[in-house]
């Protein structure tokens, strides 16, 4: 248990430009998305930017590995779509090999992934930018490197008896 409740440090830090902005749960992932838009891409290309730069500076709040819907509204037609990229539980599940803890924590936990699947959807239906493009952000964040927030080192640090569970 923490020793202090991450959800009081939390907010929603805006990145802001003269024709649009980018909300998220952390700065440098909404200015990845920001950087999309000023660099001519569509709402699509920073979303998608936006999600994949939360992986590398929050995944404990999202990942690569995840499930998700994406509510789509276009305001000049007023129609409404999802793009639905929830997992299922895999096919040949043994529901006998579970119990409490093992629903929600461990190995046996997670749904067939489908975060990525559906990204890359979002971008070949709506999006302007190739992926290479919009993944960039994320992709210098992993490789450069970030300064940790009190909030993920809060949670990081609340993990640390569940993991040591699992050596590997």
């Amino acid at each position: 248990m923490p020793k202090y409740s991450v959800y009081p440090s939390a907010n929603r830090p805006v990145a802001g430009g003269v024709n649009g902005m980018v909300v998220s749960a952390h700065p440098l992932a909404s200015l990845a998305g920001l950087r999309m838009l000023m660099d001519g891409g569509n709402a699509f290309d920073g979303a998608v930017a936006t999600a994949a730069a939360l992986n590398i500076v929050e995944p404990f709040m999202s990942g690569l590995a995840g499930v998700g819907y994406m509510h789509i509204y276009d305001a000049s037609s007023g129609d409404q779509k999802v793009l639905d990229y929830v997992g299922l539980t895999p096919k040949a599940t043994d529901i006998s090999l579970y119990d409490e803890e093992k629903k929600t924590r461990g190995p046996l936990s997670p749904l067939v992934p489908g975060s990525c699947a559906g990204w890359f959807e979002a971008l070949r239906r709506y999006g302007s930018m190739d992926a290479a493009t919009v993944l960039a952000p994320a992709i210098e964040l992993a490789d450069e490197g970030f300064a940790m927030t009190v909030t993920g080192h809060s949670f990081f640090d609340s993990c640390r008896p569940g993991l040591l569970k699992y050596p590997s």
